[in-house]
């Protein structure tokens, strides 16, 4: 357990780190709460040893201090999306800053608990379900937002055009989907199960004033897949039901090449499909995005 001293030095010099202050420095008050975090928990712990009241108001008061700059933050760049001041290429450049991946590494590993993950869910939301998962069906998994490094990664490795349509496949609250229309234009379409979560995130693609994006309720097993070329999964379901959607998906394949992406344990399953190739077989991996091909139409 850390000593106290240490404990007063690490805060002191959260304190005194103006570079926190910078509108746009997300990545160094995301380390920051990170940190502060940290601290909130050790000195509870020392709590029974020697109270630290003070340093504890401390450390919810920078807290508050550096979550109402990324508060604001977050709404400068929202008002920047609903009234096109903010570019495509100026958002994309906003997360890469704010994140691991860079173009060209297709050795990426993606995991959530970047700051660009907070700055995706900051300005989509997206981090807060209007309900918790039911767990009504046992091989429907629970919502969690896809890593924006893994999304980025899609974008640079699938040409999107203005003739394809992206289908997010358990598009949760939709950040996927909004984050892949606001950075290509592409037409974007996310297919969710959850009533209450389609909801949420039509609110929000209004709220940003989001045009050629449209969520859907329906179980993939059986609701129309949307006409996609390009479908995104980030193992929204497992056993029995996942092969019951890659079987509807190879259907959909006989009447129109598919580009197929997976994010997670999903990914084996795709890969044991003699209908698909996969771009590079290393990326057969959890942690890594693959992405197929569908062989031909008849």
């Amino acid at each position: 357990m850390p000593e106290l001293a240490q404990l007063e030095q690490d805060l002191g010099a959260l304190e005194q780190d103006q570079s926190l202050n910078d509108d746009d420095n997300l990545t160094g008050r995301f380390l920051g709460l990170k940190r502060l975090e940290f601290l909130a928990d050790a000195y509870k712990l020392r709590a029974s040893e020697q109270p630290a009241t003070e340093q504890w108001q401390r450390v919810r008061a920078l807290q508050a201090d550096l979550s109402r700059r990324n508060q604001a933050l977050f709404q400068r760049v929202r008002a920047g999306i609903t009234t096109g001041a903010v570019s495509s290429r100026q958002l994309r450049t906003l997360f890469e800053d704010n994140g691991y991946y860079r173009p060209g590494h297709k050795d990426s590993l993606h995991w959530r608990g970047e700051a660009a993950d907070a700055l995706a869910a900051g300005l989509f939301r997206s981090d807060c379900p209007p309900q918790q998962w039911s767990g009504s069906d046992s091989e429907m998994i629970h919502y969690e937002p896809a890593p924006v490094g893994a999304l980025l990664e899609l974008i640079d490795r699938v040409p999107l055009t203005s003739a394809d349509r992206f289908v997010d496949v358990g598009s949760g609250l939709g950040q996927v989907v909004l984050l892949v229309h606001l950075l290509t234009g592409v037409e974007a379409v996310g297919l969710e199960v959850m009533p209450a979560y389609v909801e949420q995130a039509k609110r929000e693609a209004a709220a940003l004033r989001v045009k050629s994006v449209t969520f859907e309720h329906g179980d993939a097993r059986n609701a129309d897949l949307c006409r996609g070329t390009v479908y995104f999964l980030f193992s929204p379901f497992h056993g029995q039901m996942l092969q019951t959607v890659i079987k509807r998906l190879h259907d959909e394949a006989m009447a129109r090449q598919l580009t197929i992406c997976s994010f997670g344990p999903c990914t084996k399953p795709f890969a044991d499909e003699d209908w698909l190739t996969i771009e590079e077989p290393e990326m057969n991996h959890d942690f890594r995005l693959a992405v197929f091909r569908s062989r031909g139409t008849k």
